[in-house]
């Protein structure tokens, strides 16, 4: 974890911080990462008056992405020290950091099951995907719903996936806190805090107060065939409202709802305009989902101009955006 990290300008400010953790557990950490008499929190970049806030932004800003998963064996060895974790533990805050962090590797889990089109020979496998979709939603608001969603659509049952999405969208709220970002506002500062109150578990307040958007995971058994080009060689991260958009889009679409495919193309599109929790990370990807529901629409100008967008980001560019645009380029000659 700290491999290349540490050196003379950190390690005494390091071994004081593991000091306190194995002196005064989680309260030592707070008392030494965020001393009372510090008024300016420089890792927070605002001032914050309560430990539960300066510990949950702490945790919201560190320790929400997993490193890469590609073997089931893997992910199953990390539940089991996760849960072990969690028995020996006596701090109520690691005890719901670690329920978080299962539910994050069910949903890792999940999409490195066998393919979906096998469910109805395998009963076990079937038990396995409802057992890790149910644990996944013991994250965030939304991300968990979203797994579930998807896992409706890839087996056709598109009315359900829209039920799903619009309880999704309904979470969206703009006082929501997005996970995973570098630095919070002060205004999204104030939102969790009118949201929120310590006397509210830890793993509560995730579920009540936060937003994450989805990783599909490199060769997903979960994402929707229109996507699959996104995950052949890697894993992709996408916003929660820009993928309920898609996938409401996708769903009206095989429904034969022209009127409400266009609603969900019109959403889409302003969700990513208006930059609807999509940072400047998802700005490519969300531009080339938005092309990939043009396409299908039929409206090759637009879908190419958001392909030409996604390729020419500045800070991400989709890896399938190139090439979805030169296809695109074939098919019209």
């Amino acid at each position: 974890m700290f491999l290349g990290k540490i050196d003379q300008s950190n390690n005494k400010r390091l071994l004081g911080i593991l000091d306190s953790i194995k002196c005064g557990g989680i309260d030592g950490l707070v008392d030494n990462l965020f001393p009372v008499e510090n008024g300016n929190h420089c890792l927070l970049r605002t001032k914050i008056d309560t430990s539960f806030m300066m510990l949950d932004i702490f945790f919201y800003r560190v320790c929400v992405t997993p490193q890469n998963i590609e073997s089931l064996s893997v992910c199953s060895k990390l539940q089991q020290f996760v849960k072990s974790l969690q028995k020996s533990e006596s701090s109520k805050f690691i005890i719901d950091s670690c329920k978080y962090q299962y539910g994050r590797l069910s949903q890792c889990a999940l999409q490195l099951l066998p393919p979906l089109t096998t469910i109805s020979k395998s009963n076990n496998i079937q038990k396995l995907y409802h057992r890790h979709l149910r644990d996944g939603i013991m994250t965030d608001a939304v991300s968990g719903w979203l797994l579930y969603a998807s896992f409706h659509y890839v087996t056709g049952q598109y009315n359900i996936t829209l039920k799903l999405t619009e309880y999704v969208l309904s979470r969206c709220k703009h006082d929501m806190m997005n996970l995973g970002i570098d630095i919070y506002s002060e205004e999204q500062m104030n939102s969790y805090r009118q949201s929120v109150h310590s006397k509210l578990a830890f793993d509560e307040r995730i579920k009540l107060a936060t937003v994450d958007s989805v990783k599909y995971m490199r060769r997903s058994s979960l994402i929707p065939e229109e996507m699959q080009l996104d995950v052949e060689d890697d894993e992709i991260k996408i916003p929660p409202v820009v993928l309920s958009y898609c996938l409401r889009f996708l769903c009206h679409h095989y429904l034969g709802d022209i009127c409400n495919r266009q609603q969900a193309l019109d959403n889409l599109l302003l969700a990513v305009q208006d930059d609807y929790f999509v940072t400047k990370h998802d700005l490519s990807v969300s531009k080339t989902l938005l092309g990939v529901c043009y396409e299908i629409s039929e409206d090759i100008t637009n879908a190419y101009q958001c392909y030409d967008e996604a390729v020419e980001d500045d800070v991400y560019v989709c890896l399938s955006a190139k090439a979805r645009k030169s296809k695109l380029l074939l098919d019209l000659r």
